[in-house]
């Protein structure tokens, strides 16, 4: 499948101007660690959970942050999630501040995710998938990235 080379979970990202704050090139770091520390989906119904930042920029703003558009695919074995974060969320905000909050909603939209298999009846190994989850958000956030916006 399309997927096959990202791993358990992948982060995407569309950004809506030149400039992002860095999320871009956080999100790999993070990406790098759901590789070394998820191999499993804990779901017999999903190969992959595929998560896309929507990071507003100078042409295309969104007006609220959110967690959005959680879209399961039987087909392709996939469960997506959209996480929504206008300017105003990572304008004048350090990397580290933004290695936090990205590993925060990251966090979210996995159990948001997950929310959504088990409304379709999907069976979840909850504990299993969140311990290598949370082991790679945990070693993603020891990365510093300075304290310059």
């Amino acid at each position: 499948m399309w997927y096959d080379h990202l791993g358990i979970i992948s982060i995407g990202a569309q950004c809506g101007g030149p400039e992002d704050g860095g999320l871009g090139d956080i999100k790999i770091d993070l990406w790098n660690q759901f590789m070394r520390h998820c191999q499993n989906s804990f779901c017999p119904a999903v190969a992959h959970y595929a998560l896309v930042l929507r990071i507003g920029g100078e042409y295309q703003d969104y007006t609220s942050e959110s967690i959005e558009r959680i879209r399961y695919n039987k087909n392709q074995r996939t469960i997506a999630a959209d996480i929504v974060i206008p300017q105003r969320i990572w304008r004048g905000r350090t990397r580290n501040e933004l290695r936090d909050y990205l590993a925060k909603q990251v966090r979210e939209a996995i159990g948001l995710c997950v929310a959504r298999l088990r409304k379709d009846k999907e069976s979840v190994d909850e504990p299993n998938l969140f311990r290598g989850v949370d082991k790679a958000i945990g070693e993603f956030i020891k990365a510093d990235y300075g304290s310059d916006p």
